[in-house]
């Protein structure tokens, strides 16, 4: 089987893949945070790890050439660090392992980056950081989230998509990871409402999940542990990994499809 992991592979062997050309490289990022009771800490990154390496592999069958860099699994968790083992940057920092992880890779000469984001604490800062490396380099980075390219196969989900929940826990079973589904819980399901009842401000039209359309008010993100004990914010009992492999379907051809249009080339 051809290996897609940089970090797997020798110098020479990244040479060779380099001289026969290389379509796109795929980012991982994820995040080392709680993901309550029942997932490890990992979770966001072996997401968006799994997700580069199914493209990858897709992508190969159907004469695309990809590569998967070394995930990023430090980045902006400040708000999970009331329960142990989190981890986090400053924003400042991780605005500048990002842009040295994509100039380390065009220095190489892989001409096209995409970002495969698995942590929502990261979009704000990952679409800064992907507007300002143009505006500083000239070189696009795309930027792919799995809420967002697979929007319509959330769309069956009930209730909120926010943290360790549903859809989240059903996509990392059907990715492999450690689930422990006994100790799956529901926990601050109304988010506006934990925030009150936690004494904190709100306003009836906070931004609430990823989905959340409408009118809405951007909402400093909450300390985790202020609105909800578990960690869990939405209902993870619910997670399925028929459901997660139903996301799955969706996502991997896609992320292929970006990097191919990134490269400007026709499917085979």
């Amino acid at each position: 089987m051809t290996e897609h992991f940089i970090e797997r592979m020798t110098w020479e062997e990244v040479g060779a893949r380099i001289d026969d050309g290389v379509d796109a490289v795929l980012i991982p990022i994820g995040t080392t945070e709680q993901h309550g009771p029942h997932m490890p800490l990992d979770t966001d990154c072996l997401i968006a790890r799994s997700l580069s390496a199914r493209a990858a592999a897709l992508a190969e069958e159907e004469g695309l050439s990809l590569l998967v860099a070394p995930t990023l699994n430090v980045t902006l968790s400040w708000y999970h660090m009331q329960f142990p083992g989190s981890m986090h940057l400053q924003v400042t920092t991780f605005l500048q392992v990002f842009r040295e992880v994509c100039d380390s890779l065009t220095h190489h000469g892989f001409p096209h980056l995409v970002a495969v984001n698995g942590h929502g604490g990261n979009i704000a800062a990952l679409t800064v950081a992907v507007n300002h490396y143009f505006e500083q380099t000239g070189r696009r980075v795309f930027l792919v989230q799995w809420w967002d390219l697979a929007a319509d196969a959330l769309a069956e989900i009930e209730g909120p998509m926010i943290h360790a929940e549903e859809a989240e826990t059903s996509l990392a079973l059907a990715l492999g990871q450690r689930v422990l589904m006994d100790r799956a819980s529901r926990d601050a399901w109304d988010r506006g409402q934990a925030v009150r009842d936690a004494g904190l401000p709100w306003t009836s039209y906070g931004q609430y999940g990823m989905r959340h359309a409408g009118p809405k008010v951007v909402v400093p993100m909450d300390m985790l542990r202020d609105i909800t004990a578990s960690g869990v914010v939405g209902d993870a009992s619910r997670a399925r990994v028929e459901t997660g492999e139903r996301i799955v379907e969706v996502l991997v051809p896609r992320i292929v499809q970006v990097c191919r249009e990134m490269a400007g080339k026709e499917p085979s």
